[in-house]
């Protein structure tokens, strides 16, 4: 995955594994799951870096 993926399917995916958009503090998304920490998503321009998307694989 070379490159960046559109926020709205970062949010899908997030939301499949049981999470749910918390907050958002500028440009971070907080996304919580009782029982789990939260996990926090910048996003700039409507995107989400690889990274993210790879991290979120491994939940």
């Amino acid at each position: 995955m070379a490159s960046e993926v559109r926020f709205s399917e970062v949010q899908k995916m997030l939301e499949r594994k049981g999470y749910t958009l918390a907050r958002v503090s500028g440009s971070h998304h907080v996304f919580t799951k009782p029982g789990d920490l939260p996990v926090s998503i910048p996003v700039h321009k409507g995107k989400v870096k690889p990274y993210y998307v790879r991290q979120i694989e491994k939940i």
